[in-house]
């Protein structure tokens, strides 16, 4: 287990930046987190630095959103409001996030991510199963 404190957006940009340069596109990462923890906002700074151009954000309402990445895409999903999200059919065909996850996943390439508020700005992340950037 690997913790991380990061106190600002530019310590957040730095660390997804290295984080981003680990990844080969077949993972899945399970991000924990109170609300408003970050969980989106780690997730916008890191699919910036795979190459999406396009305006990330939540997927909420619409449970998944599909990126084109610079070199595989892309799958952001949210279950917050599920109890259960067959990842089957996308496993291996991209990197896959899940903010909210309600279950560990079967696969062998999982980071698990927890996010905990330390105070307003400053966030500690908890990784399981990765090095740490």
């Amino acid at each position: 287990m690997e913790k991380v404190k990061i106190e600002n957006l530019q310590e957040l940009d730095k660390f997804t930046k290295q984080f981003a340069s680990m990844l080969k596109g077949d993972e899945v990462i399970l991000l924990e987190g109170d609300l408003g923890a970050g969980k989106t906002t780690f997730t916008k700074f890191l699919l910036k630095h795979l190459g999406v151009e396009e305006d990330v954000t939540s997927p909420t309402f619409t449970v998944m959103n599909e990126y084109e990445g610079k070199d595989f895409n892309i799958y952001h999903i949210d279950m917050y409001r599920l109890e259960k999200f067959d990842l089957s059919d996308i496993l291996g065909k991209g990197l896959v996030i899940v903010e909210w996850p309600k279950e560990n996943v079967d696969y062998d390439k999982v980071y698990k991510i927890k996010i905990e508020v330390l105070d307003n700005d400053v966030r500690l992340f908890i990784l399981e199963g990765a090095k740490t950037p």
